[in-house]
């Protein structure tokens, strides 16, 4: 049974669809985000060897995007985690920068909050990611 990047894509967009975004993802963003898990699915398992882009295939009667392989529930989970990492990563790129401004009326400091709340909840997925990985005991030990 082939895993379904259109599944994950759509469950990491509703995991996500409160955070604000300097710009609007397309499906093809979330598309990569799950792309990018899957590759560093296989790295961190000890298989890069066996990761190809050629297993990613369009089923033409779903019309769902595939990649060809078996995947357990608990890889399943990882990929998204690591797809909600790097979500959360490229979000906080564009907050990181704010740290204050200041206008002609007023002066605001601590603008970079946002910034401190996204690093919050990318400890607590990469804690998550941890935890997950070292359940799958067939790839720790």
């Amino acid at each position: 049974m082939a895993l379904s990047i259109t599944d994950l894509a759509e469950q990491l967009q509703e995991k996500t669809a409160w955070q604000h975004t300097p710009v609007d993802l397309s499906y093809e963003d979330y598309v990569g985000f799950i792309k990018y898990g899957i590759r560093k699915l296989f790295i961190d398992t000890g298989r890069a060897s066996s990761y190809n882009t050629s297993f990613i295939v369009d089923d033409e009667k779903t019309g769902e995007l595939l990649y060809e392989g078996s995947f357990y529930v608990d890889e399943e989970e990882y990929i998204l985690l690591l797809a909600q990492i790097a979500f959360f990563q490229k979000v906080s790129a564009d907050v990181n920068n704010i740290v204050g401004y200041t206008t002609n009326a007023l002066s605001v400091t601590n603008a970079d909050k946002p910034y401190a709340n996204l690093k919050d909840t990318i400890d607590k997925l990469e804690n998550e990611r941890r935890i997950t990985f070292y359940k799958m005991v067939r790839f720790v030990i």
